[in-house]
């Protein structure tokens, strides 16, 4: 099953890493705190909270957590959008 894409704007004074744990929440229809899985066994929750504090120019991150791809975007304008959508399960034989 795929779920609408959750979106949210990052507020300036939090790091990326913090709203994906809530956008990845929010696609699962949980908890952060229940999500089974530490952020670092998909990235590097600093690396990817200094990469988007310091980009220059237009960027994206996608990586899969919790069998949910997210999309960390800086746009243009230094603005940050993070996006979960949970992936379509594999069909078993």
């Amino acid at each position: 099953m795929i779920r609408q894409p959750i979106r949210s704007r990052t507020d300036a004074d939090r790091p990326a890493s913090e709203r994906v744990l809530e956008r990845v929440a929010a696609a699962e229809g949980s908890d952060p705190a229940d999500l089974g899985a530490q952020l670092y066994d998909a990235v590097d929750a600093d690396a990817l909270d200094a990469l988007v504090a310091h980009a220059s120019s237009e960027l994206t991150v996608e990586f899969v957590y919790c069998g949910t791809t997210v999309l960390v975007r800086v746009d243009e304008t230094g603005a940050v959008a993070v996006e979960a959508e949970e992936r379509a399960a594999t069909p078993r034989d």
